[in-house]
């Protein structure tokens, strides 16, 4: 089976786990339509990756595993956020016209800031970022599609709506990242798209709180040492950071202490 395929059923256990936890692997089987040794071989992966544990024939989604959506993560680590956001500001120079922003809470914060900018053209698929945005001095686009509610942006499922596009600086979020080498995402459409932005930037960041690292996600998006920065802020813990300076430029914002 392709990888889309398993990368696809495997999002399909999770989504039915998030609507009953524990569910016993025979349940799986009967849902997924495939043998038990494909469900049992899908859950020792997302095990192995801290997202489920198996326990006595059934499956349970740990607490780690899932991300509240947008508009809950708002006011979540707001000071952390505001000063990553405003870390992201100071990296776009006079120069640069074109700039990408993904969806999620912090890029929406970077999305306020570029009102003090003029003449930019900007693309997202954030509601959030295009709420920011409209009161502004810049053009922007989004590639429209699917409207997703929990990442309150729009999801195409036609990867020919940005091909043409070419972005000065892009920015990034992402769901939990702990034991992954890269930014990561709980949907295969939203993860899509984020690949797809970055292939069209000529300089990529990503905004990572310290939170990030305290959570997993199922689908790994982009490496590390893709980036050209990763901005995060003081309670990163210092293993963590020390790692990361080992794949990209890595900018810690000033503790609020």
């Amino acid at each position: 089976m392709k990888a889309i395929g398993i990368q696809h059923r495997r999002e399909r256990i999770l989504t039915l786990l998030e609507q009953q936890s524990p569910l016993a692997v025979s349940n799986l089987v009967q849902t997924l339509g495939v043998s038990d040794e494909t469900v049992r071989h899908d859950l020792a992966i997302l095990a192995k990756q801290g997202i489920v544990a198996k326990r006595y024939g059934q499956a349970e989604l740990l607490p780690t595993a899932t991300l509240p959506p947008v508009a809950a993560r708002e006011t979540t680590e707001s000071e952390a956020k505001q000063a990553i956001a405003q870390a992201a500001l100071a990296l776009i120079t006079p120069q640069m016209h074109t700039i990408g922003l993904d969806q999620g809470s912090t890029t929406a914060l970077v999305a306020q800031g570029l009102s003090q900018f003029h003449e930019k053209t900007i693309v997202t698929r954030s509601l959030l970022s295009l709420i920011a945005l409209k009161d502004g001095d810049n053009a922007f686009y989004t590639p429209g599609g699917y409207y997703n509610v929990d990442d309150m942006a729009f999801q195409n499922q036609n990867r020919d709506a940005m091909s043409d596009l070419q972005l000065d600086i892009s920015f990034f979020g992402s769901s939990g990242v702990k034991n992954r080498q890269g930014t990561c995402s709980s949907s295969f459409t939203d993860a899509e798209a984020k690949q797809q932005m970055h292939q069209q930037s000529t300089l990529t960041v990503a905004l990572l709180d310290h939170t990030k690292f305290e959570q997993t996600s199922l689908i790994a998006v982009t490496p590390f040492d893709q980036f050209d920065y990763l901005i995060t802020d003081a309670q990163t813990d210092s293993t963590t950071l020390a790692e990361l300076r080992q794949l990209t430029h890595v900018i810690v914002t000033k503790s609020e202490a």
